[in-house]
């Protein structure tokens, strides 16, 4: 049988009649931007993530551009973040005119605390940790070693919301955490829309008038952006702020079944969480054979992706950087390797038994164990 990798629909139905209510609320209002919708939702993420400041953005993109920028980074700085991950949060650090420098990620596709550690010199100024798939990084430690050399810690989280580490959430523990709400997502809109969390009152107010076109009371005191989270979007993901829990919990049960029921001979599995710090925004895997294990899935219907193909440090969009193949090893590993497994809430147990067994009938008739 046919399983899709993602259908949002199914996380849509239940709210649909809602949904319908809220879009004609707005259209009567004409509230269309910056208006009580997006206060509203601004105010409950905040309290929901237990912070003082939620500003939504445009995109998890514009999240990070704008939190970096609001921390003063610019031409002459270094930013750390890691190589496997997606280009957005590399981006960000080019178009500021500062220096990008990647570092490798350790086995479970996170940033290695000290592979940064390392990289950081007198022009460090910022260290961006990506909680890749829904895992969290050890960020406790990066907000240490942060802590130690005076650099800015800013959390991407855009794959992460809802995920913890000890008993805060991810996005509370640098000095701004950025999320994004794109439609598959773990709160998702239904476009493109982001956030920040911070504690900052200073960065608040910064960030603010940077998604505005540098605007307060009517005059213009920086060059800014536009880059406002508009308040149908704000109302849609205010309404589903309040399954996000249960769908984070559909997700977990989903991976607990992968990880009950497939082979680790011959299938490298991810980390396997309960405690909240994995919201499993992807189910990735590893195989040796990754293209031809795809390909025998595709046949028999069921979907997948690979995220990322391409360590960024080998994109050609960085290609200015000078870095080569061989420098981050375990990122190339994994980009050869990885394939993302159907995990979004809705799935059925049918469904998750069908990606099983086709799985199984491969490592049978593809009999070549992970060791070998």
């Amino acid at each position: 049988m046919p399983v899709a990798f993602m259908d949002i629909s199914r996380q849509h139905r239940p709210l649909k009649e809602e949904m319908i209510k809220t879009f004609e609320r707005i259209l009567d209002t004409s509230d269309f931007v910056m208006g009580p919708a997006l206060r509203t939702f601004e105010e409950h993420f905040m309290q929901h993530m237990g912070t003082t400041h939620a500003i939504g953005v445009a995109s998890g993109t514009d999240a990070l551009l704008l939190s970096l920028q609001a921390v003063g980074v610019g031409p002459g700085d270094e930013v750390i973040c890691p190589a496997f991950t997606f280009a957005a949060t590399a981006e960000v650090i080019y178009r500021l005119g500062a220096t990008i420098v990647f570092v490798d990620i350790n086995d479970e596709f996170l940033v290695d605390p000290e592979n940064v550690r390392a990289a950081i010199t007198e022009r460090t100024k910022a260290i961006v940790p990506v909680h890749l798939f829904g895992m969290a990084c050890q960020i406790d430690t990066l907000a240490q070693i942060a802590a130690d050399f005076g650099l800015y810690l800013i959390e991407d989280v855009a794959q992460a919301t809802g995920a913890v580490w000890g008993e805060r959430y991810l996005g509370t523990y640098g000095i701004a955490g950025c999320f994004s709400f794109y439609p598959t997502k773990n709160l998702a809109a239904l476009g493109d829309g982001g956030l920040i969390l911070t504690s900052s009152d200073e960065l608040a107010e910064r960030v603010r008038l940077l998604r505005d076109h540098g605007r307060q009371n009517g005059q213009f005191l920086t060059l800014g952006y536009n880059s406002r989270l508009d308040s149908l979007q704000a109302s849609m993901l205010d309404l589903k702020l309040e399954s996000l829990r249960e769908d984070n919990a559909d997700r977990l049960a989903n991976a607990t079944f992968y990880e009950e029921n497939l082979s680790r001979e011959f299938f490298t599995l991810p980390a396997y969480r309960t405690d909240g710090s994995h919201v499993y925004n992807q189910y990735t895997i590893r195989h040796p054979n990754r293209d031809e294990l795809r390909h025998f899935l595709a046949e028999r219907q069921i979907e997948t992706r690979v995220y990322y193909p391409t360590p960024l440090h080998l994109e050609p969009c960085f290609e200015m950087l000078g870095y080569r193949e061989g420098h981050f090893p375990h990122a190339e590993q994994a980009a050869r390797q990885v394939l993302a497994l159907p995990i979004y809430p809705g799935l059925t147990k049918h469904e998750l038994k069908e990606v099983v067994h086709t799985l199984e009938l491969y490592a049978k008739t593809h009999p070549v164990p992970l060791a070998s």
